[in-house]
């Protein structure tokens, strides 16, 4: 339900990624740092049959291989930039509004891209942490207005205790997702318990439908 994409980025990176489904919404969603687009998979067709676009992606330097694909260049801090071409990409497939989103680093790299000016229509963050490119979350969120998810498990220390950051200083529209788990990113899919992954699923999908 899926087909292989290839994406010319920043710096003439070549990004490997895969496009689910058709939709007026289309989501790009970014792994974390020890990983790679199939961390997403599962979900991405599941919002695919909900009716979303979704592009899944190995951040340059991760080669998966097969099926995944390989992304050329070295994770060197700049992901972010790539982001602008992504949704570039599941705007010309025919989506009207891109939310971006990720997990830990893919969410850290999201919000800081939309604090720099990224085009996009909405962000799901998962987990990150504190700083990305040495700027607190504080002030890159303060930048960002469009509409924001923000979700951790409640005993993922660090991304837990920035949910309070995020419900001080982001502003409107806010939403955030505390969940009974402490498994980080989108390990929560993979091994927290059903309700926890269910409840994970349930909130991104509602953020979708409001966008």
């Amino acid at each position: 339900m899926s087909e292989p994409v290839r994406v010319r980025a920043a710096e003439g990176v070549r990004i490997a990624g895969r496009l689910f489904g058709s939709g007026d919404v289309g989501v790009v969603l970014s792994h974390m740092g020890d990983g790679d687009q199939s961390q997403w998979l599962e979900f991405a067709g599941q919002l695919a049959e909900d009716g979303y676009l979704v592009l899944t992606y190995d951040r340059r330097g991760s080669c998966p291989g097969g099926e995944l694909g390989c992304s050329t260049g070295t994770n060197d801090g700049d992901g972010w930039r790539d982001l602008a071409f992504l949704v570039d990409e599941v705007r010309a497939a025919g989506a009207e509004r891109v939310v971006v989103g990720g997990a830990s680093l893919g969410a850290m790299e999201s919000l800081y891209a939309l604090s720099e000016g990224l085009d996009a229509d909405g962000l799901v963050w998962v987990a990150g942490i504190e700083l990305y490119n040495g700027v607190p979350v504080s002030e890159q969120v303060a930048a960002v207005r469009v509409p924001k998810l923000f979700v951790s498990g409640a005993a993922d220390e660090e991304p837990a205790d920035l949910l309070a950051v995020f419900e001080a200083d982001a502003p409107p529209p806010v939403e955030i997702v505390t969940l009974a788990t402490g498994e980080h990113g989108t390990d929560i899919l993979a091994y927290a318990p059903v309700p926890v992954a269910d409840k994970f699923r349930e909130s991104v999908v509602g953020f979708l439908e409001r966008i």
